[in-house]
């Protein structure tokens, strides 16, 4: 399997956890007051946040990809801030 595949198939596994989280949070009904399931909802929220972040960061390098210009893709790999920050 080539280096690429590896990468998409690692994105498409964890696509599929996701999908399988998002059915166990059943749009929070099991959450009970502000602290579901005795969880710290800072570390799930900090931890939602990677997930949003890692998921611009790919898209940005992903959206240059065939293109002539692939949007400075060294940049953004190599910036912490800008895997934080959403484009205009």
């Amino acid at each position: 399997m080539s280096y690429a595949a590896e990468i998409i198939e690692q994105i498409e596994q964890d696509h599929r956890r996701i999908g399988r989280l998002l059915q166990a949070i059943d749009n929070g009904r099991w959450w009970s007051a502000d602290e579901p399931g005795r969880a710290n909802l800072e570390t799930i929220r900090g931890a939602a946040l990677q997930i949003s972040e890692s998921t611009m960061l790919i898209e940005r390098l992903v959206g240059g990809i065939g293109t002539r210009f692939p949007r400075h893709q060294n940049a953004l790999a190599s910036s912490p801030a800008a895997m934080a920050t959403p484009d205009p």
